[in-house]
């Protein structure tokens, strides 16, 4: 092809890029595309529309020939950034520090490289490279927020807090940080500070829904709220998008919820969680056949081996029941001991099992063994106390596993009232998928019947190994109760074990607000009020033999 016609094809992509027209620059041919990909801006151009097009292959192909000739920091960046984007991660991550190799002062490769490195698990580098992204540029607005998201996600409030600050002082329209300002205020218990921080986020944008959402669970709402009325005026708007309606009706549902207008709560809330099941594909076959292959393998094994005991001293407390059945108020209590250190809602445990590969190995030695390994030079450096919590619900599941590989551990099973349970299920927002079971009705009581049959089996196989607390009659003898708790986890009395309410730890699971409180002792009696809305829960919980 002669230069005149390559100036044309140049000009001619310019335009079309321009006019965001990236399907008709797809439609070029390849044989012309490899040739203008020694122009660096036309390639960038011809990068850029892949990418924007989702064809991620093939602007990783054009970036490879590009770096054969021009290995400069920028080209292995944008492949860094196009390897992200297809989830290979491994590669993405040697792209960026090869682009880091050839500029130091790269920020914006260091703040990208750091994200990979959070996604796989890598914290520690991950927070080292967004601090250097930072250091390079100090006012990487991006970086400063992703590393406040992983102090956040690391529980590391105060560090988060910082970093948040630092983002509304660069942009003070980051509606984003304003909402996760209030969330950890919430987490915190300052409820007052944390609404204030909604409703930044929700002025500076009404169409945002997770800050209604967040301020409706952090507050008593009444008729005359102002975010109250702002929603009543959006939920019914056109131009929502599914994710935000299914945000803003759980919102209102709550509203309604709390000014006692059942039919309409109700009606939103089954709004919502339609949408949101509909968009995670839930099946709850699933839930059915890992309930099995559980029971399954401890029937089956012979398990026969003998535990490795090393150097660590911190001896964990599990916490475990049915979510919503006061695993939450539990280690409430239990972390005002000074021995105690309450680290809320684990993952370590089932990501300990399943890289032990318990449903491939064979040799229960090596399963039980590295899930031990696994679990405890986790929670080694989480905390120095003697004792530390793990109030995961779903670890109900893993009862068998925590006995053979962590067999000095303390198991609390906290049991509730069923429809309580269920009911508090199913009227909660949960952000896990592993919760999507209840988005409706009849699965939340399906579930609950898995449960009961899987507790019933562990209570039955390992009668001495558990410390059953009926929820109920915890909260009607409640000193009497938690005396009895700490005496069985051998743990000596403390006079200020009453006063959990005053516990000043963060909490960041759905009961926030109800642990800053003192006992309730009815809640268990709620569900009533709403008996005539919750017969297909009710329906399936009695044709179980479930008795609530």
């Amino acid at each position: 092809m002669n230069i005149k016609n390559l100036t044309y094809e140049k000009n001619k992509i310019v335009k079309l890029f321009n006019q965001k027209k990236y399907k008709k620059i797809a439609n070029i041919s390849q044989k012309i595309k490899l040739l203008l990909l020694d122009d660096i801006e036309i390639a960038k151009l011809l990068i850029a529309s892949e990418i924007f097009l989702k064809n991620y292959s093939n602007a990783e192909k054009y970036l490879l020939i590009i770096l054969k000739n021009n290995n400069t920091a920028e080209f292995n960046y944008l492949l860094g950034n196009c390897l992200k984007l297809q989830e290979k991660n491994n590669e993405a991550i040697k792209a960026f520090e090869r682009a880091i190799e050839l500029d130091s002062s790269f920020s914006e490769a260091y703040n990208n490289l750091a994200n990979i490195q959070k996604k796989i698990g890598n914290f520690v580098d991950a927070q080292k490279n967004y601090e250097k992204s930072i250091k390079l540029n100090k006012n990487n607005l991006e970086a400063y927020y992703n590393l406040a998201n992983l102090f956040k996600t690391n529980k590391l409030y105060k560090d988060s807090l910082k970093n948040y600050e630092m983002v509304i002082k660069i942009n003070p329209n980051f509606h984003d940080a304003y909402n996760n300002i209030g969330s950890i205020y919430s987490i915190l218990g300052n409820f007052n500070k944390a609404k204030d921080y909604f409703i930044k986020a929700i002025k500076i944008n009404k169409f945002f829904s997770e800050p209604y959402k967040n301020y409706v669970q952090a507050s008593n709402i009444t008729e005359e709220d102002e975010i109250f009325k702002l929603l009543k005026d959006l939920i019914d708007n056109e131009t929502l998008q599914d994710d935000q309606k299914q945000t803003f009706y759980y919102s209102i549902s709550k509203a309604y919820f709390d000014i006692k207008e059942n039919k309409l709560a109700f009606h939103y809330l089954n709004l919502a969680n339609e949408i949101k099941l509909n968009e995670v594909n839930y099946s709850f076959k699933n839930e059915l056949e890992e309930f099995e292959k559980i029971k399954h393998f401890f029937d089956n094994k012979k398990i026969s081996f003998k535990i490795n005991y090393n150097k660590y001293s911190c001896t964990p407390i599990f916490i475990l029941g049915m979510p919503r059945s006061g695993t939450t108020l539990l280690e409430q209590i239990i972390s005002n001991h000074s021995k105690v250190y309450g680290a809320g809602e684990l993952s370590l445990l089932p990501e300990s099992i399943q890289n032990s590969k318990w449903d491939k190995e064979t040799n229960t030695g090596l399963i039980f063994n590295s899930i031990r390994d696994n679990y405890l030079s986790k929670i080694s450096i989480i905390s120095d106390k003697k004792y530390i919590t793990d109030k995961l619900p779903g670890n109900f599941k893993r009862i068998g596993f925590i006995i053979n590989s962590l067999p000095e551990a303390k198991i609390i099973h906290l049991e509730r009232n069923p429809m309580a349970v269920c009911w508090s299920n199913y009227r909660s927002s949960f952000n896990s998928t592993g919760m999507s079971f209840t988005l409706s009705q009849e699965y939340t009581a399906q579930y609950y019947v898995l449960y009961k049959k899987l507790i019933d089996y562990w209570l039955k196989k390992y009668p001495e190994k558990i410390i059953n607390v009926n929820y109920e009659k915890f909260t009607e003898n409640f000193r009497t109760s938690v005396k009895d708790i700490f005496q069985k986890l051998d743990l000596n009395w403390e006079s200020n074990l009453y006063d959990f309410h005053k516990n000043t730890r963060p909490v960041d699971t759905a009961s926030f607000l109800q642990v800053r409180k003192k006992i309730y002792k009815n809640s268990s009696e709620e569900w009533k009020k709403y008996k005539n809305y919750l017969q297909p829960m009710i329906n399936i919980l009695i044709s179980n033999n479930i008795i609530f």
